[in-house]
């Protein structure tokens, strides 16, 4: 009919045009929703794509509207990019509790660790780990050897929150090996493995972090402990360096792993009135087992809510972060007249350099986030790998 409008039918477009238009899409979340269109854009791009850059992290908080409420297997992530809530329907985790997380990846432990695994909330991918009922071995022991003849077990009455997790590689590497860092204790598991192997602590002192870089597991140790870091080579065990780096580092230290090594934030606590908390960023240098204090931290980004749950970014990639800062989560309870009916959370940043703190996002959209105080909340960095 002559005059009437051109409509434009955007599933015929060519599959070379939109393969490439899929490539310029940076956001994970408008990725996903391009493979949503139509049937031709999904089939012209890549389930696991390569080309997304490492994306910021997204909030995993608990959604529960009170505390008599089951659990319904719905879960609320703030994306920090985009400034928005999503929520994901993941019935398989009802009843599971968010231990940890590391690249894209979430770790569930059921009650008593009776059943763990690993879980994509994007894929839906799953991977089971052996449970934390189950009696482990120690690096270095012999692979023959009885599982019934190791001593040591975990304990049924640990609380399975705020695991610290890495992984070596990708997990679509068979090589791939996941660390856990658990009450002080460090075990790892590699695909295939009937069980979890435990790394010994060659010291009296307890563990207070610990990861895992190329091929070493670097345990950090309290102030005032015999060494500070010992290093333990995952190929030969018996292979133990001690490292002392002859001065203080604060009152409490943890580690980050970075694409180029190994770096420890120190807290020192100012007590003189007005100044806050003063965090410093070191990087540990392999060859001479020594500490390079890093004074320039602008192109960085941490990211913590509590119990070794950290994340570093490098700034200069997001217009939206402000460098040299930490990002933290604030629990806030929700009164009505004089009673707490539940609690939401609060974004903040500090600054590295003098502890400043500055609110960034105040995560109010009630009653979401009417949930009790012992709900996880962690940052995850999500990804379709």
């Amino acid at each position: 009919m002559e005059g009437a409008p051109f409509k434009r039918n955007w599933s015929y477009l060519p599959e070379l045009v939109l393969h490439w238009i899929s490539e310029k899409v940076k956001s994970i979340a408008d990725f996903i929703r391009y493979r949503t269109v139509c049937s031709a854009w999904r089939s012209a791009s890549l389930p696991m794509p390569r080309h997304l850059p490492p994306q910021l992290p997204w909030l995993m908080i608990g959604h529960k509207l009170n505390a008599d409420q089951d659990d319904d297997g719905k879960r609320l992530f703030y994306d920090l990019w985009k400034d928005k809530m999503h929520m994901l329907d993941l019935p398989e985790i009802v009843d599971k509790g968010c231990s940890g997380t590391h690249r894209g990846w979430i770790l569930f432990v059921a009650r008593e660790g009776r059943e763990v695994f690993l879980l994509n909330p994007l894929t839906r991918a799953r991977i089971p780990l052996p449970p934390f009922t189950f009696p482990v071995r120690h690096l270095g022991e012999e692979w023959h050897a009885p599982l019934h003849h190791t001593p040591h077990r975990f304990s049924p009455h640990l609380h399975f929150r705020g695991i610290k997790m890495i992984f070596s590689s990708d997990l679509t590497n068979p090589d791939c090996l996941i660390t856990v860092f658990l009450h002080g204790l460090v075990f790892c598991y590699r695909v295939g493995d009937l069980c979890w192997t435990m790394v010994k602590n060659p010291l009296k002192n307890d563990v207070a972090d610990a990861t895992f870089y190329n091929g070493k597991f670097y345990l950090l140790y309290h102030e005032g402990s015999e060494e500070d870091i010992v290093i333990i080579d995952s190929d030969n065990p018996n292979e133990k360096i001690p490292c002392r780096f002859g001065f203080k580092l604060g009152n409490i230290r943890y580690l980050l792993e970075g694409q180029s090594g190994v770096y420890l934030v120190a807290v020192k606590y100012l007590m003189e009135e007005g100044l806050e908390d003063k965090y410093e960023l070191y990087q540990f240098q392999e060859q001479s087992l020594k500490l390079k204090h890093i004074t320039d931290t602008s192109n960085t980004t941490i990211f913590n809510t509590n119990n070794f749950r950290f994340l570093a970014i490098c700034s200069n990639d997001w217009d939206c972060l402000g460098g040299g800062s930490m990002y933290i989560v604030m629990l806030i309870p929700v009164y009505e007249g004089n009673d707490v009916v539940g609690h939401r959370y609060s974004i903040w940043s500090k600054k590295l350099e003098d502890g400043e703190l500055e609110q960034r996002r105040d995560l109010d959209e009630a009653p979401l986030q009417l949930i009790g105080p012992d709900e996880t909340v962690m940052w995850f960095q999500p990804s379709l790998v």
